[in-house]
């Protein structure tokens, strides 16, 4: 039998793509599965993956029943452009004399919370329609929410700002970071709060979401019972430099595309000299 096509990496795994016609003949997919695992052990291949699209749903018995396991699936919504059908993953470890190597899949979310000044020196705050608990339900918090695919933070804290209160505000860095565990699907949930400026102060509260929305003197939010207390702790830190964002590819030799590197100097150039060379990761 043909063993099935694939494209292999740099660290000796091969990645096959399932199509609607491997679906059609399970019982064809199942021996040239089959050929294809003894031919990538020839070979030295260490793991095997196979992506398993929407429309050749069918196939995954068969490519569970040749001993492969989930390593993640993805909806179409979150695939990506490459992948407008959303897709499964399975992988099979292949060095039998070896410890598997294969990685777990992303396990931690990011979120944003905006911490939005006006002119006046209040702070945006919202009441939510649905707390996490019924122990901080009816307090006052900072807007935000998860990040989106390749949303970058300021990005994803004006968005998350505007959607629920109709603030418009800009980024001008990072006041702090939160680390924590045992969220839904148990992610851990790495949280950052945005210091931003705001553009416009009109408010309209997204209905679905959020009661209400009020600009409060930063003072008072920082001391008022009806601020949650975690929250009202982050306000504290209002006043302090944060980590500035900084775009560009900073040296690095294996980066697509311009990035954020955040850090509490005004200029990086200046703190850290300019890369010789894209010679960092």
């Amino acid at each position: 039998a043909e063993p099935l096509s694939g494209v292999v990496d740099r660290f000796g795994g091969v990645t096959v793509t399932l199509g609607p016609e491997d679906a059609a003949d399970v019982g064809s997919l199942e021996v040239r599965l089959r050929a294809s695992l003894a031919t990538w052990r020839g070979a030295g291949r260490c793991a095997a993956w196979v992506r398993v699209p929407r429309q050749a749903y069918s196939a995954l018995p068969t490519v569970l029943a040749q001993g492969f396991d989930w390593h993640h699936a993805k909806a179409a919504s979150q695939a990506g452009p490459e992948n407008p059908e959303g897709y499964a993953l399975l992988a099979r470890w292949l060095a039998e004399d070896e410890p598997s190597r294969i990685p777990a899949y992303a396990n931690t979310q990011v979120g944003v919370g905006g911490l939005v000044l006006n002119r006046e020196d209040s702070v945006l705050l919202i009441k939510e329609r649905v707390s996490p608990s019924a122990k901080i339900h009816g307090l006052w918090k900072l807007p935000g929410g998860l990040a989106d695919r390749g949303e970058d933070l300021g990005t994803a804290a004006a968005r998350e700002v505007l959607e629920e209160t109709g603030v418009h505000a800009t980024a001008e860095g990072v006041v702090c970071i939160h680390h924590r565990h045992g969220y839904a699907h148990g992610v851990s949930d790495l949280y950052f709060t945005v210091k931003m400026r705001a553009q416009s102060v009109e408010l309209a509260a997204q209905a679905s979401e959020v009661m209400e929305a009020t600009w409060m003197p930063l003072e008072e939010a920082q001391r008022s019972p009806e601020v949650m207390p975690f929250n009202r702790r982050i306000l504290m830190l209002a006043s302090k430099p944060v980590l500035v964002p900084h775009s560009g590819l900073h040296g690095s030799s294996i980066a697509p595309r311009p990035f954020f590197v955040y850090a509490s100097a005004a200029s990086l150039d200046s703190a850290t000299g300019k890369p010789s060379g894209c010679d960092g990761a």
